[in-house]
């Protein structure tokens, strides 16, 4: 029997994988540092294994699997409002995500399915950018078959960033944003991606791509549409420096007691490094997924998860 070993089979993309790969007649282990869920979402089906950043124990953790599936990374490089306790930067996230690698070709995994990001690169000055592109490098250096695929970002139950600008567009008549507005995004829907990380952990070519959606916006045209659909009108997106934007930003993660978007965030955001070219993996169209929730889309704001 095909044994996978997913990282955080409990977190929003990790929990379709596991899914997917269960329905696919797979058995599946989950690396996480979090307890199961209560109750849990698989009914025991899951092996919970311990992922700590030790080399050892890492490799007794994938002793037996033959896939890896790699979603593991943290969103922000330093702590997000709200949040109590140590915090993972990207550097550190780099050398974790490295060690694991390394640990997966020790166990003896033959194959590695890797979660990245749309455009990194190794020269950027954006830490979350440069530090996929460097995980991604030490990956090839592996010698390990794998897939390499670079989502945008997701959207589907449970997701932050289309729920919460659905939120925020219920409530306010204008949605600052950097100028000038001619970056885009192109997200895909959660279990597309799930689908297509499966699917390329059943192949054995090496290969990178980009994994999006069918649908691709400019960010501020997205912001209108989601207005209009789920408000009955289109907010106000006034045009002003990214500093300008953070500070707003960061206003309202204070009263929301969460990082709504960070620097890093929306100068990246407004390099266009969130839009792709390449043919779609994902066949769910955003538009047609927001306007069949536009009672319910945004209704309650969704925090950061608590790691």
């Amino acid at each position: 029997m095909h044994t996978a070993a997913v990282t955080g089979a409990w977190s929003f993309l990790g929990r379709h994988v596991a899914r997917e790969l269960l329905a696919r007649g797979a058995q599946v282990v989950s690396l996480s540092s979090r307890t199961p869920p209560d109750p849990d979402p698989f009914q025991g089906s899951v092996q919970a294994r311990p992922l700590r950043w030790d080399p050892a124990e890492l490799t007794a953790s994938l002793a037996g699997t033959d896939t890896l599936y790699n979603t593991y990374w943290v969103r922000h490089d330093r702590p997000p409002i709200g949040h109590r306790g140590p915090w993972t930067s990207h550097g550190e996230a780099v050398r974790n995500s490295c060690m694991l690698l390394d640990a997966a070709k020790a166990a003896g995994v033959q194959r590695i399915v890797h979660v990245s990001i749309t455009q990194p690169s190794a020269d950027s000055h954006l830490t979350y950018f440069r530090g996929k592109a460097q995980v991604e490098t030490h990956l090839r250096g592996t010698g390990l078959s794998h897939a390499i695929l670079r989502p945008s970002c997701f959207f589907g139950g449970g997701d932050i960033l289309i729920n919460n600008v659905a939120w925020a567009v219920r409530r306010l008549p204008f949605f600052p944003l950097p100028g000038p507005l001619d970056y885009r995004i192109r997200p895909m829907h959660v279990a597309d991606m799930a689908q297509a990380i499966c699917n390329w952990g059943e192949r054995q070519d090496s290969a990178t791509r980009d994994a999006c959606g069918p649908d691709q916006y400019r960010f501020a045209d997205l912001v209108r549409y989601i207005g209009h659909t789920v408000a009955g009108r289109e907010p106000r997106i006034p045009t002003l420096p990214t500093s300008v934007c953070l500070r707003l930003y960061q206003a309202a993660g204070l009263l929301l007691g969460d990082t709504i978007l960070s620097r890093a965030e929306l100068e990246g955001l407004s390099q266009d490094l969130l839009g792709s070219d390449e043919e779609p993996l994902g066949t769910t169209a955003l538009s047609e997924w927001v306007a069949r929730r536009a009672d319910t889309l945004g209704r309650e704001f969704h925090p950061e998860p608590p790691r």
